[in-house]
């Protein structure tokens, strides 16, 4: 993901004015109200995954935060699209189309980009967390006039699927690079077309296979944040993934391959990936390859001989040898 803006960039005087015009280049633009502090901090870091954009951003102050989608803002910029979003910690104050609510982790909102739209960021200790989702409306098969009534207000937190899409989602907004997922923009799909569908007590909502898609990207989050553990085990991956073992592998089922080859896969991609990094070119390879979670190197060596067909040394060796200019694009 790249970030868009950080406060921790600029100087604490700067911060607030800082925040409030880099604010304006969000996928749906807001404006920053409020009152400067010194104790401000606010990012943004944002993602393109297919057609849908993903954006996590955290705020934390000790005076409360106004973040307003006006009409003038509308007509300026519209994307013309819904978005998802999941509240990972603090708490947020928000309004929209005549419905408010207060969000508190793990609920869900849905918002319309073409519509006000009146977020209050609550000052504490803990910072607030957000990881959104917006997407074309026309993306999800529904009539904007069946849409409309829930937009700006929060999920049932009973209502079947609920817990998985937050879970997902929450998963998204941890990890590092999500459009390295080829299969997160299908999983995506079901998620927010599932969940629109679902609120609106409309069929299928989330069908069974929308849920083990939504559970095996679930679990795929899980497993890069646990890549450098090598002992991680079927086991393990289940209990992070707050799932049964045989669940675990039923989800799997009809993918042709198992949760311990997805992680040996994973960890091949990013030791790849790590030994092309120009960044990483005075790192040993014996470092590298541990801190993705491989324990032998003599193993590692022939499951990447087998995977790309080359050793470490010749990876490498193919990016030194690349043109300057290729290099800078890898």
């Amino acid at each position: 993901m790249r970030t868009l803006y950080d406060t921790g960039s600029v100087h604490p005087l700067d911060r607030y004015e800082y925040y409030r015009t880099e604010a304006t280049a969000e996928v749906a633009p807001v404006e920053i109200r409020g009152r400067s502090s010194l104790s401000l901090t606010a990012a943004m870091r944002i993602a393109q995954v297919g057609r849908y954009e993903i954006e996590t951003t955290s705020w934390r102050s000790d005076i409360e935060g106004v973040a307003l989608r006006t009409q003038r803002l509308i007509r300026a910029s519209d994307p013309e699209s819904y978005r998802i979003c999941v509240l990972v910690s603090g708490e947020l104050r928000v309004e929209q189309n005549g419905n408010q609510g207060r969000l508190r982790p793990r609920d869900i909102a849905l918002y319309d980009t073409s519509r006000p739209w009146d977020a209050r960021h609550v000052p504490g200790l803990t910072p607030m967390r957000l990881a959104m989702v917006t997407f074309p409306r026309a993306l999800v098969p529904v009539p904007e006039t069946a849409v409309r009534p829930p937009v700006g207000s929060a999920l049932p937190r009973r209502m079947p699927g609920r817990g998985l899409v937050a879970a997902f989602l929450v998963g998204i907004a941890e990890a590092a690079d999500p459009s390295a997922d080829p299969q997160l923009a299908d999983a995506l799909g079901e998620c927010v077309a599932g969940i629109i569908r679902q609120r609106l007590g409309l069929r299928p909502g989330i069908s069974p296979a929308a849920r083990r898609m939504l559970h095996r990207a679930h679990v795929t989050a899980v497993i890069r944040r646990k890549l450098a553990d090598p002992h991680l085990d079927a086991d393990g991956i289940a209990r992070a993934a707050s799932i049964s073992p045989r669940y675990l592998y039923r989800i799997f089922e009809d993918t042709g391959t198992t949760p311990m080859q997805l992680v040996k896969k994973l960890r091949l991609t990013e030791c790849h990936r790590s030994l092309r990094d120009p960044a990483l070119s005075s790192a040993a390879i014996n470092e590298i390859v541990s801190a993705h979670g491989y324990s032998r190197p003599d193993q590692f060596a022939r499951d990447l001989r087998q995977l790309f067909g080359m050793s470490a040394r010749q990876v490498r060796c193919s990016v030194r040898d690349r043109p300057a200019g290729d290099r800078d694009r890898l």
